[in-house]
């Protein structure tokens, strides 16, 4: 067996600090490192492929991960990794992440969630989920894109980065508990997708190693493995 820490471990040697002091001292990198990742799970436009090809997005990454004490994953792939086009990389995102080959990997969190009781129109883009993300985003007076569901992963990562700026502490930590949580589920159907995408392979990664460096900091528990694998399955079934 390898004598390698675990990433909870690496967690508590590597950033053994009070919660609520280091939230306050360092909010905008939070912040920060939340926008940076919700890039990653945007179709990738010519500046974002050019900043992934010249290591601009892995050397960002690395400083606010290394600010913050958070442990970025060493596999699967890499934050450099891509395609020689920029057509070629959203083609992998849309392999791994909207189903051009299957098995795949939604980022949308209404795929994870139980549904409505009743009837409901809209699809899977317009689950429970869904309809409160846009509540919340009509109290700040803001409306998603129309190229993303209201609970696209993108979009759920600008929104905590919003709540940190504006120093909504006891909302943002509600958020991640509630709207986060769904991340493990992720990460299993990206272990079984079928696309390559090592760049957002990547990025699912990073991303739920951030979350659960915050779970793990701010003392929120992690989802058990017997409700990971609920959400796994009932995501199996609500894309067929």
């Amino acid at each position: 067996m390898s004598d390698r820490r675990t990433i909870t471990d690496r967690r508590t040697h590597r950033c053994p600090v009070d919660a609520t002091g280091e939230r306050d001292d360092r909010r905008e990198a939070w912040a920060s490192l939340y926008t940076l990742l919700a890039e990653g799970f945007k179709h990738p436009d010519e500046r974002f492929h050019r900043d992934v090809r010249e290591g601009r997005f892995a050397a960002e990454l690395a400083r606010l991960a290394d600010t913050l004490c958070v442990p970025l994953p060493d596999d699967p792939g890499a934050p450099d990794a891509v395609p020689a086009s920029r057509a070629a990389f959203d083609s992998a995102y849309v392999a791994l992440f909207e189903g051009l080959a299957t098995p795949y990997a939604p980022l949308i969190e209404s795929v994870y969630r139980p549904w409505y009781d009743g009837p409901a129109s809209g699809g899977l883009r317009s689950g429970p989920a869904a309809a409160d993300m846009r509540a919340r985003y009509d109290a700040i007076g803001v409306s998603a894109p129309d190229a993303y569901a209201a609970d696209h992963l993108t979009l759920l990562l600008e929104y905590a980065a919003t709540l940190l700026r504006t120093e909504e502490d006891a909302a943002y930590l509600t958020f991640v508990e509630q709207h986060l949580d769904w991340l493990p589920a992720l990460s299993r159907l990206a272990d079984d997708a079928v696309a390559e995408a090592p760049f957002h392979r990547y990025c699912v990664a990073a991303v739920c190693e951030t979350v659960a460096t915050v779970r793990d900091r701010e003392r929120l528990p992690p989802p058990g493995p017997d409700a990971i694998a609920e959400t796994c399955e009932r995501a199996r079934t609500h894309v067929g």
